[in-house]
């Protein structure tokens, strides 16, 4: 499965380089900085220490002024972010070493099928050329006949472009990889929604993440009570709608949960071992104190009494059902805007005690709602190389278990093994 690959043009100091970053502020995993700048003077020196200093401590620099695809081949097997900084410094530097045209665009074009091959996602910096400004010198004109047919080739060849104008990010190209089956007005008939709104509702879908990271800003009360209305909506056996949701703003009952949550990470992370055990105690899972809301979304297992229809033969049915109103939540709120977290590491008796829930009432889900400044391009777990998503091609079955196609076979889009 390959990473994403962006490229972030624009002019001199218009924020590409710390936007670049940005981009991967609240992403989980290994990153790797490649600058192909050399310290020619005290002030280059200057400048590549600043950025260093910068970009912080989980980023590892390394300076490759000639040939990064070397670098991207070998580090970009994982799961993780590449940052290239830049296009343009390293084009002088092939033509500082009289290298021909031809050899400089060879090797240009290799650089981008390393990207594109590889599993980490790779963002590239490059500066946008003069707007038709000739250059007087021949050389400065041949060098920028290199660089501009370099921007055009990357920006052809990878998934996404972003332009910067005095710090603002344009988005000029978006990722086909972000996105569901293109719909088309003949797809469209009677009992379908509109083009346009089943798109938004793909789009929630596939952009839902669950999200540890929130920043200190309220959530509108208005905005909240369409989420959870949009929950009560949901599809429940024999309409018994067993939910109710427990909205938590107080800090002190913030804090409570945050020490039900330590005294039961700190257990969860004995079954692992090594390795494992490392990753998962470096994985950020909750966001109790951070988020503006906590939600704790109950299931009332009385609810309508003991004969409720579509219950008797399976009586779970009323979680399962509990469930379908998280779901809603989560799709909603991502339409809005909102972060959702799901913290399933609770000892339920604990949560119980601490919110008054009484016995015939389950906890279901223990959700942390806020705004965040990103949300993950991808799973963190995925990211964090905890786990991938298994291919869907693989989990669907005909007629009976593990059975296969005979005169009706499913048709899956190209997107959804790129999420």
């Amino acid at each position: 499965m390959s990473g994403k690959t962006i490229l972030v043009t624009g002019g001199s100091r218009s924020g590409k380089s710390r936007h670049a970053l940005q981009l991967t502020r609240t992403e989980i995993g290994p990153k790797l900085f490649i600058a192909t700048a050399e310290p020619f003077d005290e002030e280059m020196t200057e400048r590549i220490k600043k950025h260093q200093n910068e970009r912080g401590k989980e980023w590892i620099t390394i300076e490759e002024p000639l040939d990064p695809a070397i670098i991207v081949r070998e580090k970009g097997n994982q799961p993780g972010y590449i940052v290239l900084d830049c296009i343009t410094l390293w084009l002088s530097n092939m033509v500082m070493k009289n290298m021909a045209r031809q050899a400089i665009l060879d090797r240009v074009n290799n650089f981008i099928r390393e990207c594109k091959n590889s599993t980490s996602e790779i963002i590239v910096i490059t500066n946008e050329l003069g707007s038709g400004i000739v250059p007087m010198e021949p050389s400065a004109r041949s060098f920028r006949d290199i660089a501009g047919e370099t921007n055009q080739i990357l920006a052809s060849e990878f998934d996404e472009v972003i332009n910067m104008v005095s710090g603002i990010p344009v988005t000029i190209k978006t990722s086909q990889k972000d996105k569901n089956t293109p719909l088309s007005e003949e797809d469209y008939s009677e009992h379908e929604f509109a083009p346009g709104k089943k798109q938004g509702l793909y789009e929630a879908i596939y952009k839902r993440r669950d999200v540890r990271h929130f920043i200190p800003k309220p959530i509108d009360p208005v905005k909240l009570g369409r989420v959870l209305d949009a929950a009560h909506h949901a599809g429940s056996v024999g309409y018994m709608q067993p939910w109710n949701f427990l909205v938590i703003t107080d800090p002190i009952v913030k804090n409570k949960i945050s020490l039900n949550f330590k005294n039961a990470n700190e257990e969860a992370a004995q079954k692992f071992s090594d390795e494992k055990q490392k990753l998962y105690n470096s994985l950020k899972l909750e966001g109790i104190q951070d988020a503006a809301v906590n939600i704790c979304v109950t299931c009332d297992r009385t609810r309508f009494g003991p004969n409720v229809l579509g219950r008797n033969t399976v009586f779970e049915t009323d979680l399962f059902s509990t469930c379908c109103a998280v779901q809603n939540l989560w799709l909603a709120a991502r339409a809005e805007g909102l972060a959702v977290g799901w913290v399933s590491i609770l000892s339920q008796e604990q949560l119980k005690q601490d919110l008054d829930i009484p016995d015939h009432v389950q906890p279901v889900a223990y959700l942390c709602v806020g705004h965040t400044e990103a949300f993950y391009s991808k799973p963190m777990l995925e990211s964090a190389g905890w786990a991938q998503r298994l291919p869907v091609e693989k989990l669907i079955y005909y007629n009976k278990w593990q059975g296969t196609p005979t005169d009706y076979k499913v048709q899956l889009s190209n997107s959804t093994k790129n999420d």
